[in-house]
């Protein structure tokens, strides 16, 4: 078996037989039985390691892959060769790892890359055919059929791992398909093409396909059993030698912070400056208009999920060089995503890209909201320490840096996502196995974020108590989603911790060390602006637009509706105002009228007096 991690999702490959006649009467243990006399001509024991070798096809882009798989202690790795999707990954039993094309290793600690290894290991390494099935709990879970065929299906769950359904054709006893649905992502895998190989029977073809519409395929052109592969079961050591700070040992960058989300001046290949989004998690993005200014060449496609239910569709690119003051990084691979038409529209403002993950784990990466300015630093070989700063230890999930917090008593875990601009944002699965925390939202579901995906829904109130370490805040606006689909549904991320916290602080992202160092800075003790009109505004091709409002807040008490098109603000033309500062407006004291000339969807015109309030 092998299995191929490319980006965004996971792929499982499984292995079959010959023909056999079908058994008598379905069950867990006749099956197993049935698929151990089709695939084996040799004892399971005999099996040491295995190698796999071969070509692939991962969102569009070809390439090659092997693998290598420690049979006895049920490890693996797995090396390809693809542009952007270059690199290597593995579980050497007790972290799930990975590398970028750069020689970046990231070790995974969240739920979902965990169990993703695991269940790789176990197929990979052929588990299911030793007679106590590799120690999972197996089920006979019935028969189902696709494509007008019948499938005797096994509900395989091995140990610390989550359910792989393995779909067995009763006429050969091959497992035909595999599908396994982790976190937010689902996968189907067909098998075709099977060959003998030193008494043991392998599909050299399979393709995958991901409920997020990505495909992903491979023809195997190689088996080897049983040579060393001791050496290739260790996790690589850091060996990223693509970036560097010209002239000194850091430098600095001025940030615009609009709407409590972060922006930094990029330069890439000379160009520029563009406008990026600073987003601890995120991934390097361009937009098409960029892309097309660069005259860079776009290969493969790939459908992204993030706040919002829908996907979206990506492609790829490499740059010479990506800067930030004198800090650059050589021949990044970029996805190039419209984020302007999404995220940029919720803003008001031109966003020509996203600046993540993949810049900031190369330096030691320091935000100052108050002063509005970014430090970059190489990396020292020991964690960094700053006075008056708590260290606060991370693991990452995927790419995302993720913290332990309390909320109000009950200690979870949070992303540290400076692309969101919001507070404290708690998940639906969370909130679900926590009623009392759930009861503190006040408000009817509205529109509270947008981005990748479209909008994103949440009711509203406020969480008595926050701890980050040892600070405390109290009384902070919540959004206690309710979507149920998109990242804001992943069963294994319980919060998210947005600017609107930040902002209190100095923070320093030390991603070498997975620490987060925290100190208050000069905002910690200032009141956080906070809407009171209940209205989210997009830009609407050039006005500034009602998308959603919410029930019983300030603005549904002034007649507003979504549709409605802001063409005045208090007397004067809404154009003399950004979409940001307008916010700002609506974010006033309470008590205080905004008056609103508005045009409907019909194209009636109206005037609305708008009281602002605490309705949270």
């Amino acid at each position: 078996m092998r299995f191929l991690r490319a980006l965004f999702a996971a792929c499982l490959l499984a292995i079959g037989g010959g023909l056999a006649p079908p058994p008598a009467q379905a069950s867990s243990k006749s099956l197993l039985d049935d698929l151990r006399r089709a695939m084996l001509g040799r004892p399971i024991g005999s099996i040491v390691s295995i190698h796999t070798v071969g070509s692939m096809q991962s969102l569009g882009i070809p390439g090659r892959a092997q693998e290598w798989d420690d049979v006895r202690g049920a490890r693996f790795t797995v090396d390809q060769n693809a542009g952007p999707l270059s690199g290597a990954s593995g579980w050497d039993g007790k972290v799930a790892w990975s590398q970028d094309y750069a020689g970046l290793v990231t070790i995974d600690g969240g739920a979902a890359g965990r169990l993703q290894a695991i269940d790789q290991a176990y197929l990979d390494n052929l588990r299911y055919l030793r007679a106590d099935a590799g120690g999972a709990v197996v089920i006979y879970a019935g028969q189902r059929s696709a494509e007008n065929r019948q499938y005797d299906v096994l509900a395989v769950t091995p140990p610390q791992g989550s359910e792989l359904d393995l779909w067995v054709d009763p006429r050969t006893h091959l497992i035909a398909r595999v599908t396994a649905t982790i976190g937010i992502v689902s996968t189907t895998t067909v098998f075709s093409n099977y060959r003998r190989v030193d008494g043991v029977v392998y599909p050299f073809a399979a393709s995958t396909q991901t409920s997020t519409g990505n495909s992903f395929s491979e023809r195997v052109s190689g088996v080897e059993f049983n040579s060393d592969v001791a050496e290739r079961m260790r996790v690589p050591g850091r060996s990223v030698h693509d970036c560097s700070i010209a002239g000194g040992a850091t430098t600095n960058a001025p940030l615009a912070i609009v709407n409590n989300h972060v922006y930094v001046g990029v330069t890439i290949d000379g160009h520029g400056p563009y406008r990026f989004v600073l987003d601890s998690g995120g991934d390097y993005i361009v937009t098409p208009e960029v892309a097309a200014a660069l005259h860079a060449r776009i290969i493969g496609g790939v459908r992204l999920s993030g706040v919002g239910s829908a996907t979206e569709g990506a492609a790829f690119t490499r740059v010479d060089t990506i800067a930030v003051g004198t800090a650059q990084v050589r021949n990044p691979y970029l996805l190039v995503l419209p984020i302007a038409t999404g995220f940029g529209v919720a803003e008001g403002m031109r966003i020509d890209g996203m600046l993540g993950y993949q810049f900031l784990s190369r330096f030691l990466a320091t935000v100052d909201y108050a002063n509005a300015k970014l430090t970059l630093a190489m990396p020292a070989p020991a964690p960094e320490q700053s006075q008056g700063a708590a260290a606060i230890p991370f693991f990452f999930n995927g790419t995302i840096p993720n913290i332990p917090i309390v909320v109000n008593g009950v200690a979870t875990t949070a992303e540290a996502d400076t692309g969101n601009r919001a507070g404290l944002e708690l998940l639906a699965p969370f909130l679900a196995s926590h009623a009392a925390i759930s009861a503190l939202a006040k408000t009817a579901p509205a529109v509270t974020g947008f981005g990748v995906g479209g909008p994103s829904y949440a009711r509203l109130g406020r969480v008595p108590s926050l701890q980050i370490g040892p600070y405390s805040l109290s009384n902070v606006v919540t959004s206690f989603s309710v979507e149920t689909a998109g990242a804001l549904a992943d069963p294994f991320t319980p919060a998210n911790i947005g600017g609107a916290v930040w902002r209190r602080f100095d923070l320093t992202f030390d991603y070498p060390h997975e620490r987060l160092l925290l100190a208050k800075g000069a905002l910690f003790d200032q009141p956080v602006p906070y809407d009171r009109s209940g209205l989210f505004l997009i830009d609407s091709g050039g006005t500034h637009t009602v998308l959603s409002v919410v029930p019983a807040s300030p603005g549904a008490a002034a007649g507003l509706a979504k549709g409605d098109v802001v063409l005045a603000v208090n007397g004067a033309p809404a154009a003399n105002l950004s979409l940001a500062a307008l916010r700002e407006l609506l974010s006033g004291p309470p008590g205080t009228v905004v008056r609103l000339h508005v045009r409907g969807p019909r194209g009636a015109e109206r005037d609305a007096s708008l009281t602002l309030a605490d309705y949270v």
